[in-house]
């Protein structure tokens, strides 16, 4: 689907900041919240008017995004966003259960009082809004807050990466009738074992969490 004649980009280009980063995250976010689809041409021209820059660090930004499998650089024709098969989004859900739930064992245990108070305060801000894209935000931040409180950046700039990765997946799921309110109900759970300080109840929260969407997630494909 053609998405480029239209604005699409939250983001203005920050004077203080390279053109080729700027641009890099204009696009990530635009295909991080579903604005541009997996197989969705990305037209070069078009991103390079939209954000008032030349094509150059378009170019550039394209070659970063290819480099965290986000962009599919094709010769001769140019980007799209990375389309999966059934196959590799299963083997990335391998992966994110064993990294997540680990996280997610980890954390729990060791959650302050701050970090509980963050995240009751993200499941608030999700009951209030309708807005798809600020709840994609609101689910990355809600799983990263409960992960981050253990100290494991490495883990967490692992599992960050292929969170990105499944992304543009993540607004079939949102757009299904009822999956709000399921997703929703299960982050009250991590949250709960979070609160009772329960690492191996996180852990299994966190998996079921996340073995849920990914089948709505090929579900949807399926249906396509």
């Amino acid at each position: 689907m053609d998405v480029t004649s239209k604005p699409i980009f939250r983001y203005t280009i920050e004077p203080l900041r390279s053109r080729e980063s700027s641009v890099a995250d204009a696009i990530r976010d635009a295909i991080l919240h579903g604005i541009f689809k997996p197989g969705d041409k990305l037209d070069q021209q078009q991103i390079a008017d939209d954000l008032h820059v030349s094509r150059s660090p378009v170019r550039e930004a394209l070659r970063t995004l290819g480099a965290e499998h986000l962009v599919t650089i094709i010769p001769n024709r140019g980007a799209i966003v990375a389309e999966r098969t059934l196959a590799e989004l299963g083997e990335m859900l391998f992966i994110r259960l064993m990294l997540e739930g680990a996280a997610a064992e980890r954390a729990a245990p060791r959650m302050s009082r701050r970090g509980e108070e963050q995240l009751a305060d993200i499941l608030r801000r999700a009951d209030r809004t309708d807005d798809f894209e600020e709840l994609l935000v609101l689910n990355n931040e809600f799983h990263m807050t409960v992960y981050a409180a253990y100290p494991q950046p490495i883990l967490i700039g692992h599992i960050q990466q292929l969170r990105n990765q499944f992304g543009p997946y993540n607004r079939l799921y949102l757009d299904q009738p009822g999956n709000r309110a399921v997703a929703w109900a299960d982050h009250r759970r991590i949250f709960e074992a979070c609160v009772k300080r329960d690492g191996d109840l996180a852990r299994q929260e966190t998996i079921r969490h996340l073995e849920g969407v990914v089948e709505r997630i090929v579900s949807a494909i399926g249906e396509a």
